[in-house]
């Protein structure tokens, strides 16, 4: 039994070549259903307009780019320059604080001394 289904199945499972009629007919089929399908690849203004929308952003994006860095460039270096400025301010503020003692010391003393002087 076992070797009777499976003589049977490959009887009908066996190759068969197909018609010429059939053959014909299924690449008219074929022919047609190309010819009716709408295009489904792009056109070439269709990738050229892509391509120069993704051109221009890119452009865009970078010019933002380099004005934002040139920007924090920029930023940074004012930052500098004003943190050397106020260096040399507190500097200039302390020689000037030290040499108004030593003038006010000067002073001070003088007076002390000429007071002993004229006997007051």
């Amino acid at each position: 039994m076992n070797n009777d289904l499976e003589s049977k199945l490959k009887h009908a499972l066996r190759p068969v070549a197909p018609s010429d009629a059939f053959t014909q007919r299924l690449l008219a089929r074929v022919a047609a259903s190309r010819d009716s399908r709408p295009q489904a690849r792009p056109t070439a203004s269709r990738i050229t307009r892509r391509a120069a929308w993704w051109t221009s952003a890119a452009l865009a994006a970078s010019v933002l780019a380099a004005v934002g860095i040139q920007h924090q460039l920029q930023t940074e270096r004012e930052r500098t320059l004003g943190l050397q400025a106020r260096r040399q301010v507190i500097e200039a503020l302390r020689v000037t604080s030290q040499k108004l003692d030593l003038a006010y010391q000067a002073v001070r003393t003088q007076s002390v001394g000429g007071d002993r002087d004229s006997g007051v």
